[in-house]
């Protein structure tokens, strides 16, 4: 079994592969999060940031995505551009994601079991908001497109409860995360990009 070096890992993650370039531009990571109060009516609300890189080896158990928090974006339909903006802004600030003290939400994870043919567990940590926590993801799918979920308390990251419309409406403290994953890396495609060197005899 070969173990990846750390410049291996450091290299994809900052960009080195080109391999799946175009495939990684689609991958997204979504937060779910419901609305409670006398005029939510159960909504739900939904946060998507880009997947900048990922890394997904059921083979060889590893698993590891990087998200940029700063890249995002509220999903409501029903609300103005304005609004959606203000909400935006409201989420890269200190008091929710604080995306510039901390850019960045990555999830790793070096033990990976198979449920079934196709449905996996990856248990690791989940770095967010400058808090590290262990965090088990179930997930499915193959390399072209891998599909996981689990729920996560903001809490739990030191994110306090938000509140709008003068505390009519208050966001639940349980989050769905969602990840949807296309041309996933695996350690065949790590391995592929690296320069080989011929040695004379």
């Amino acid at each position: 079994m070969r173990v990846l070096h750390p410049l291996t890992i450091a290299a994809l993650i900052l960009g080195g592969s080109h391999a799946h370039a175009a495939d990684m531009r689609a991958s997204t990571l979504t937060m779910h999060v419901h609305r409670k109060g006398l005029f939510s009516h159960g909504a739900d609300y939904a946060i998507v940031a880009p997947v900048v890189s990922s890394v997904v080896d059921v083979e060889h158990r590893n698993v590891d995505i990087l998200v940029h928090t700063g890249g995002v974006t509220f999903s409501d339909p029903e609300v103005s551009a304005r609004v959606r903006r203000d909400v935006e802004e409201a989420l890269r600030s200190p008091r929710v994601l604080d995306v510039a003290s901390y850019p960045e939400m990555h999830f790793t994870a070096g033990e990976v079991t198979e449920a079934a043919p196709g449905q996996y567990r990856a248990a690791g940590t989940l770095e967010l908001h400058g808090v590290a926590q262990q965090l088990v993801f179930d997930f499915d799918g193959t390399p072209e497109h891998y599909h996981g979920r689990a729920t996560v308390h903001a809490s739990d990251f030191g994110i306090p409860p938000l509140t709008f419309a003068g505390g009519l409406v208050r966001i639940k403290d349980d989050i769905v995360i969602e990840f949807d994953l296309f041309g996933a890396t695996t350690a065949a495609s790590i391995e592929s990009t690296e320069p080989t060197i011929d040695h004379d005899p």
